[in-house]
C-alpha cells in the first residue's frame, strides 16, 4: 500500500540497511462482543475489550486491578510487570467509556471509578479505614520544607535545610468548605498489585495491593538506580529506626513513621478526560461525573511550584515566596505529593507542587472539561472553573512555544532551575519567567526523547481541535494556537510513519534519503522506503538543539526557526501507534468539521490512520497486538549502580538485607561516598521469574562487558503492556465512531497470521507516568519535605588499559584541514581537580558521507603522575555504546602531552552525513585512585573554550590518515 503520501517514494538504498521481517503463524481465537458490530474497526474494538478483559489473558489481578503488563520481567518506569500504576487506571476508565458508549452498558465504567478509589486513591473509600489519617494537621501557611533536588543520586540524602521560606498554600481552605475536609482526592502513582515487594499495606491490610514508591533521588536516578520503598514506613523496613527516609533526606534527628504519596498529574487528567467523553457520548450519572469535577479540583495542586514560590521569581537565584496564585504555572506539572505523620507525636502532614513542567503531560481536553459550560465538568469549589479556563489558555501557549521549526513539540520548563532555584544561564529562553529545559525532570534517558511523549499530548490536541471545530468555534485565539500547532504536528510527523512500507534507516537510527544521506531535520522529509506488506513503522525518539524564542504572546509569535528536532528510530510501538492514530483521526474529523470536507492534510490524516488501523490488526496474538522487542538496556539488570551511602543497611520486604555483601564502591566523581548494589541486591526474587534464566543465559553468553555490547544479540520480549492494549483498542473505536460515524464495511474474515517484526529496540525508560518521588517528612511542628526527585542516568564508565606506543602518524607543525572538523569545549574549568572532561562534536563540512568506524580523534594532556586510568562517556548524541577510548603512552614526551586518549567509534555510530555534525560527544578521563591532573600545560585542553570551536589542538584520522588539526611537538 503507501505510506499515505500522493505517491510511493522510489528506493535507491542497498536493501542491506534495512531491518529484516519473519512472520509466523499463529491462530488468534477471540471472544464474540456483546453488541454487534457494524463496522471493521467496531468489531475489532470488541475483540479487543474481550481480549483484555478475558480473564486467561493475565491483565487483571484477583483484586481486579489492572497489571502493567501482563508479563513480570519488565524495567522501564514499574521494575516489575505486576506493578500498577495511575496510568494504567485512567486508560482503563478510557477503554470503559467507549465500552459503554458502544454498548450501552456503562455500569462497567462505574466499576472501574470505584475499583481507582479503592485500591489507588488513598481515602476512606467507605470501609472506615483513614489512608490520609493525619491531613488534617497540615498547615496551609507552611506547606513543606525546603530540600534541594541533587544532581546525582550519590548526593543523597538532602538535608532539610529550609533554605527557602515556602509561600502559601491557596487552595486548602477551599477544598475544605468545599468537601468539608483537605484529604487528597488524586490518584498515588504506583502500587505494588501482588505485594511483591514484600512491604504490606501498613494502613489497609485487608488489601493486597500496597503502595510503593520509586523514584527519589535527582534527575539522575533511573529505574535501574531506584529503591523501592513502602509509600506508609513505620519503620519496620529499611535501616533500622530510620526506615527508608534516611536515604532521601537527612535530618537533624531520627526521621519519624509517616505515610506520603505522590500524583501523576498526566494520569488523573487523562480519567477527567475519559469522563469527558462519557458524558458527551451520553452517559448520565452525576455520581461519577461529579467525582471527576472532585479529582480536577484537587489536580488543580500540580499547577504549582513545588514549595509554593512565585513563578518567574528565581530567575535570579532568589525565589520569593507566593501570597495566592501567583505560585501556580496554570501547567500540569509533573507530580504533587502530600504525607503526614504515623503513630504517636505523628499529627503533621505537609504538602508540595512540582516546579516542572513537561510537554506531555498536558490535557488540554481536560482544561477544556473543568473549565466551561460545554465542558460540563466545572468544579465545585469557587475558583475552581476559573483556574482551569487560565490553564486552558496557557497549556495552548505553552504548545505553540515549544513547537519545533519542523513540528514536533520540545521538553517544557522549570521554575526551579537544576531543581535548587538556581539563578538562570544567561540567554536562556523562559515562558512566563520560567526557563526553557530540554529534558524536563529525568535524563536517564531524557524525558523528551520518546515519540511516545509526542503522540500522547498531541493526541489530546487533536481531541481539542476536533471539539472546538465541531461547536461552531474557528475564530478564538483557543482554537487558532490548537489548530497551528496540531497542523504542524501532523505534517511533520506523517513524512516518518508507515503502513505496508519500512523506512531505511543506518545503523545509528537514523532515516536516509533515496541518496542514503541522513535527514537531520528539516520539513517534507523524503525518506526512503522499501515495500514490506503488513507493517507499520513510526519513529521511536526525537534529538533537539536550539531552544525556543522568550515567549511573549500568540499575537506576536512567529516560531521557533532556532529549535529544531532530528527524528530518528523507526520501531513499532503499538501503545505509541495506538495513541498516534487517534491523533490522526481526531485531527482528520476536526479537520472536516472545519472546513465542510477534509483538506489535503486531513484526507491524508485519515487514511494513514485507517492503513495503520489494518495493518496493525496482523499482529494480533490472541492477547492483544503485540511485538517482538529488543531490550538493550537489560544488561543493567546485572550491573551494580544503585547508590547506598556509607553505613546504611536495613532490611527489605523479600527477607534480604541491603544493600548486602556484594556491593561495590560508589564513584566519588559523582559526590557520594558509600556503594553501589545491583537490581538483584535489592529485588532477589526476580530470579524467579520465569524469564529469568533466558535473560541471564543471554547476558552471560552474548553481552561483552568491555565494550558494553550484545554481541550476539540483545534479548528479546514480547509485552502485552495495558495501557498498550487500550490505546489500540480505543483507537479502533474511535475511528470508527468519528470517521465511519459508526458503520462502516463489514470484516470479510478473522487474520490468521501474526506478522512479528525484527524486534525493535525500546527506550528505557518507556511509557508510564514516573512521577518524581514523594517527599519524606521530619516529625517537626512544621512538616518537612524531601526533594521529590526524578528518574535519570548514570555515565557509562569503560576501565581500559594503557599500552605504551608511539604515533602513528609524523608530528607536524601545519595543521591538517579537510572536510572534518573537530569542534571543542568544557564545562571544566579547574585545571587541577581528579578528572578532566572535554567535550567534542565532529563536523562533516565536505560532500560524501563519512563511516565513523573509520575515525579516530586524540586528545593530547599530561598524565601527572603514572596510574590506570579510565575512560567514561557522559554523553553523546551517537549512543554512549557506540563511543570507544583508550589510551596511549607518548616515548618520548612531547610539549604539552605525555599521552594521548584515543576516540573511536563502533560500527553502531553509522555514518556522519554531507553537513552534519555528531551532536555532542561528553567524555571524562580519571586515574583509578583519583589523583589530580594538572590540565593548565595540557595540550588539548582550553578552560576559556566553553562553547563548540574549531580546534586543532584535538586531531582527527581518516583510516589512519591525520586529516584534521596538528600534532603536538
Amino acid at each position: 500500500m503507501m505510506k499515505l503520501s500522493s505517491f510511493k517514494k522510489p528506493l535507491s538504498i542497498a536493501l542491506s540497511a534495512v531491518l529484516t521481517l519473519s512472520l509466523t503463524s499463529g491462530i488468534i481465537n477471540f471472544h464474540p462482543g456483546t453488541a454487534k458490530a457494524e463496522s471493521v474497526e467496531k468489531t475489532r474494538f470488541l475483540q479487543l475489550y474481550d481480549q483484555l478483559k478475558d480473564p486467561a489473558s493475565g491483565y487483571f489481578s484477583a483484586e481486579g486491578i489492572p497489571y502493567h503488563a501482563v508479563e513480570t520481567l519488565l524495567s522501564e518506569a514499574p521494575n516489575y510487570g505486576h506493578m500498577t500504576t495511575s496510568e494504567a487506571y485512567s486508560y482503563w476508565m478510557w477503554l470503559e467509556v467507549l465500552y459503554g458508549h458502544n454498548t450501552g452498558d456503562w455500569s462497567k465504567l462505574e466499576s472501574a471509578w470505584d475499583n481507582m478509589e479503592k485500591y489507588i486513591i488513598p481515602i476512606n473509600e467507605g470501609d472506615g479505614v483513614q489512608e490520609q489519617p493525619t491531613m488534617s494537621s497540615y498547615n496551609p501557611n507552611s506547606p513543606a520544607t525546603y530540600a534541594s533536588e541533587l544532581p546525582q543520586p550519590d548526593q543523597y540524602p538532602s538535608a532539610l535545610n529550609g533554605k527557602y521560606t515556602p509561600g502559601k498554600d491557596p487552595l486548602d481552605a477551599e477544598l475544605k468548605s468545599t468537601y468539608g475536609n483537605n484529604q487528597t482526592y488524586l490518584m498515588h502513582w504506583l502500587v505494588d498489585v501482588d505485594n511483591w515487594y514484600g512491604f504490606g499495606n501498613l494502613l489497609n491490610p485487608n488489601h493486597t495491593a500496597s503502595y510503593v514508591n520509586t523514584f527519589q533521588r535527582g534527575v539522575q536516578e533511573s529505574v535501574w538506580e531506584a529503591v523501592g520503598h513502602p509509600s506508609q514506613d513505620n519503620k519496620t523496613f529499611g535501616k533500622a529506626n530510620e526506615g527508608f527516609m534516611s536515604l532521601f533526606t537527612k535530618e537533624n534527628s531520627v526521621p519519624s513513621a509517616q505515610w506520603r504519596y505522590t500524583n501523576a498529574t498526566d494520569a488523573d487528567a487523562r480519567a477527567v478526560q475519559a469522563m469527558y467523553w462519557a458524558k458527551d457520548l451520553g452517559y448520565t450519572n452525576t455520581v461519577y461525573l461529579n467525582k471527576a469535577k472532585k479529582m480536577g479540583d484537587f489536580l488543580r495542586y500540580g499547577m504549582y511550584d513545588k514549595y509554593f514560590q512565585k513563578i518567574g521569581s528565581a530567575a535570579n537565584g532568589s525565589p520569593q515566596p507566593g501570597t495566592g496564585k501567583d505560585s501556580s504555572q496554570y501547567l500540569l506539572a509533573w507530580y504533587t505529593a502530600w504525607g503526614g505523620g504515623l503513630g504517636t507525636g505523628g499529627d503533621w502532614a505537609w504538602r508540595i507542587g512540582a516546579s516542572h513542567a513537561h510537554q506531555g503531560y498536558q490535557n488540554v481536553v481536560a482544561a477544556y472539561a473543568l473549565s466551561t459550560a460545554a465542558g460540563g465538568l466545572i468544579p465545585s469549589s469557587a475558583t475552581a472553573g476559573t483556574d482551569w479556563g487560565k490553564s486552558l489558555t496557557r497549556q495552548l501557549e505553552f504548545y505553540n512555544w515549544l513547537q519545533s521549526a519542523e513540528g514536533a513539540i520540545a521538553g517544557g520548563a522549570t521554575n526551579s532551575y537544576g531543581g535548587s532555584y538556581s539563578a538562570y544561564p544567561a540567554g536562556k529562553s523562559t515562558f512566563y519567567g520560567m526557563a526553557y529545559e530540554e529534558a524536563p525532570v529525568y535524563h536517564d534517558p531524557p524525558s523528551n526523547n520518546w515519540f511516545g511523549m509526542q503522540s500522547w499530548s498531541m493526541e489530546r490536541m487533536a481531541e481539542l481541535y476536533y471539539i472546538l471545530a465541531s461547536s461552531g468555534d474557528t475564530s478564538s485565539d483557543n482554537f487558532k494556537m490548537a489548530k497551528r500547532v496540531i497542523e504542524n504536528w501532523i505534517n511533520w510527523s506523517k513524512d516518518y510513519v508507515f503502513a505496508d512500507s519500512r523506512p531505511v534507516s543506518d545503523a545509528a537510527g537514523y532515516y536516509l534519503d533515496q541518496q542514503g544521506n541522513r535527514i537531520l531535520g528539516g520539513t517534507n522529509a523524503q525518506v526512503a522506503t522499501v515495500p514490506a506488506p503488513g507493517e507499520f513503522w513510526l519513529p521511536g525518539n526525537v534529538e533537539w538543539s536550539g531552544q525556543p524564542n522568550t515567549w511573549s504572546s500568540f499575537s506576536s509569535f512567529n516560531g521557533n526557526s532556532s529549535l529544531k528536532a532530528v527524528t530518528k528510530d523507526p520501531g513499532q510501538d503499538t501503545g505509541v501507534l495506538g495513541s498516534y492514530i487517534k491523533a490522526l483521526t481526531f485531527f482528520a474529523a476536526g479537520n472536516k468539521a472545519e472546513h465542510g470536507n477534509n483538506t489535503a492534510l486531513g484526507g491524508t490524516a485519515s487514511q494513514l490512520a485507517k492503513s495503520l488501523l489494518d495493518t496493525a490488526w496482523g499482529y494480533n496474538d490472541g492477547v492483544g497486538i503485540t511485538t517482538l522487542e529488543k531490550r538493550a538496556d537489560y544488561f543493567r539488570f546485572f550491573t551494580k549502580e544503585v547508590y547506598f551511602p556509607a553505613g546504611w543497611t536495613g532490611t527489605f520486604g523479600q527477607g534480604n538485607t541491603i544493600p548486602g555483601n556484594a556491593t561495590v564502591p560508589s564513584d566519588p566523581a559523582k559526590g557520594g561516598n558509600g556503594v553501589y548494589a545491583s537490581y538483584t541486591d535489592i529485588l532477589p526474587d526476580i530470579k524467579n521469574d520465569p524469564k529469568w534464566s533466558y535473560l541471564e543465559d543471554k547476558y552471560n553468553t552474548s553481552y561483552n562487558k568491555t565494550t558494553k555490547t550484545w554481541e550476539g544479540g540483545a534479548p528479546e520480549f514480547t509485552y502485552h503492556r495495558f495501557w498498550s492494549q487500550v490505546d489500540m483498542a480505543t483507537a479502533y473505536a474511535e475511528y470508527d465512531r468519528l470517521i465511519n460515524n459508526g458503520s462502516g464495511p463489514m470484516p470479510t474474515a478473522t487474520p490468521t497470521t501474526t506478522p512479528t517484526a525484527t524486534p525493535t529496540t525500546v527506550p528505557t525508560a518507556t511509557p508510564t507516568a514516573t512521577p518524581t518521588a514523594t517527599p519524606t517528612v521530619a516529625p517537626t511542628a512544621t512538616p518537612t519535605t524531601v526533594p521529590t526527585a526524578t528518574p535519570t542516568v548514570a555515565p557509562t564508565a569503560t576501565p581500559t588499559t594503557v599500552p605504551t606506543a608511539t604515533p602513528t602518524v609524523a608530528p607536524t607543525a601545519t595543521p591538517a584541514v579537510g572536510n572534518l572538523v573537530v569542534q571543542y569545549r568544557t564545562t571544566d574549568t579547574n585545571a587541577t581537580d581528579p578528572q578532566f572532561r572535554p567535550q567534542l562534536r565532529i563536523v562533516n563540512n565536505g560532500t560524501t558521507a563519512v563511516d565513523l568506524s573509520k575515525v579516530k580523534v586524540r586528545y593530547y594532556y599530561t598524565i601527572d603522575g603514572e596510574r590506570a586510568q579510565q575512560f567514561n562517556v557522559d554523553y553523546a548524541a551517537l549512543g554512549g555504546s557506540n563511543v570507544l577510548g583508550s589510551f596511549v603512552k607518548l616515548e618520548p614526551a612531547v610539549t604539552g602531552a605525555d599521552h594521548y586518549v584515543e576516540i573511536s567509534f563502533s560500527a553502531g555510530a553509522g555514518s556522519l552525513a554531507p553537513g552534519a555534525n555528531t551532536g555532542e560527544i561528553q567524555l571524562r578521563v580519571n586515574k583509578t585512585d583519583w589523583s589530580n591532573y594538572n590540565e593548565a600545560d595540557d595540550y588539548s585542553y582550553d578552560a576559556t573554550k566553553t562553547s563548540f570551536t574549531d580546534w586543532n589542538r584535538v586531531p582527527l584520522y581518516l583510516n589512519g590518515v591525520l586529516v584534521w588539526g596538528v600534532q603536538p611537538q
